[in-house]
């Protein structure tokens, strides 16, 4: 009897928590969906992570609507500076295999640089004083790397830094040239072979011109598709700052991998060495780590990366000790993003879901 009765009550239990699960991610779905039709947002995705699992991926609007190709957690966007953070751990990666060091100048990798003090940690942490003054130009042109940074050092008239914030597209685009000469390897093979694959994030990649790793969705602003002629160019020169096309299946991949220190991209302390503030933004009480966007709420460390480029807006926020995060990706550059996770994460922490930064049974 006793038997019975505990098979009874472990039916019950998870029934009840499966129902609370289903019914959880109906609420979402409805809430996400709300705010995309309200701020006329074509093409969304969003995935989020519960103590280190995904536990909800899902698309909204659609691809071609005269088609019906409706969008899927497949389905890929231009996450924009989200790159920046593969970019960061590939740097840590070299960092942990004595192929570059912090503190050292960038000039001992590039010698174009030669005088500047600058180092990689400033570049990491944006605190280089590198201006964004030279642009991407489309793949088409062919401007080499070296062009590329011998435009940039025409332009560059500080020997050192001056140590204070100063976002920096840049600053990233040099790394990216850092881990090319250190690895003899081009930035995005190095990406693809140390990061991507290695985490089976097989639809996601840098989009030269003739893969298949180009956005799915077209740019919208003001409810209109952007312009072929004036939609943000594919430049190799910036795949480190803002190149890397994913979707939320591949991106989930990354940060699970990310939150639960997975030793097939760092180790334990170098995943928590980048979450160290450096320098401090104009943005309130948020620092930049080594990459990442850090800060405090109600005493619980958070980590996120914004992304936005002409017609796309992405974001990506974590906290690192619950192993939590929301992934918000989309194609037009009125997307209330922060809007979305602070709706949804209310949501969560409203039903119990999410309770003192950790996870209620419903997520198991």
């Amino acid at each position: 009897m006793k038997l019975i009765f505990l098979v009874l009550s472990l039916y019950y239990f998870s029934t009840n928590v499966y129902c609370s699960t289903i019914n959880l991610k109906k609420v979402i779905t409805n809430l996400i969906e709300n705010i995309r039709i309200e701020a006329e947002v074509p093409a969304l995705a969003v995935g989020i992570i519960s103590s280190g699992k995904l536990v909800y991926s899902k698309g909204f609007g659609a691809i071609d609507e005269e088609n019906k190709n409706y969008v899927s957690d497949q389905t890929l966007f231009r996450i924009a500076s989200i790159s920046k953070l593969f970019t960061a751990q590939a740097i840590m990666q070299l960092v942990e295999k004595n192929k570059i060091e912090l503190q050292a100048p960038i000039s001992r990798y590039l010698p174009v640089f030669e005088g500047s003090l600058i180092t990689v940690k400033q570049l990491l942490s944006h605190s280089s004083g590198i201006k964004d003054s030279v642009k991407p130009v489309p793949f088409q042109q062919n401007r080499t790397s070296e062009q590329y940074f011998n435009n940039i050092n025409k332009t560059l008239s500080l020997s050192s830094s001056i140590n204070n914030f100063d976002y920096s597209d840049t600053g990233f685009n040099i790394l990216g040239g850092i881990i090319t000469v250190v690895t003899g390897v081009s930035f995005e093979k190095y990406i693809e072979q140390n990061i991507l694959n290695p985490l089976n994030m097989k639809d996601s990649g840098y989009f030269n011109g003739n893969n298949s790793y180009k956005a799915q969705v077209l740019p919208y602003r003001r409810g209109r598709v952007i312009d072929a002629g004036n939609r943000r160019p594919y430049d190799p020169s910036f795949f480190p700052s803002e190149g890397l096309n994913s979707n939320i299946q591949d991106l989930s991949h990354w940060l699970i991998a990310t939150l639960n220190h997975d030793k097939q991209l760092l180790k334990a302390d170098s995943f928590k060495n980048m979450l160290v503030p450096q320098v401090k933004t104009p943005w309130g009480d948020i620092y930049v780590g080594l990459g990442w966007q850090v800060y405090s709420e109600n005493k619980t460390k958070i980590a996120r990366h914004l992304g936005s480029v002409r017609g796309f807006k992405s974001l990506l926020k974590s906290y690192p000790e619950s192993r939590r995060g929301i992934i918000v990706l989309s194609n037009s550059s009125g997307t209330p993003r922060k809007k979305i996770v602070d709706e949804i994460e209310a949501y969560l922490i409203d039903s119990k879901y999410w309770h003192n930064g950790q996870t209620s049974q419903t997520s198991q």
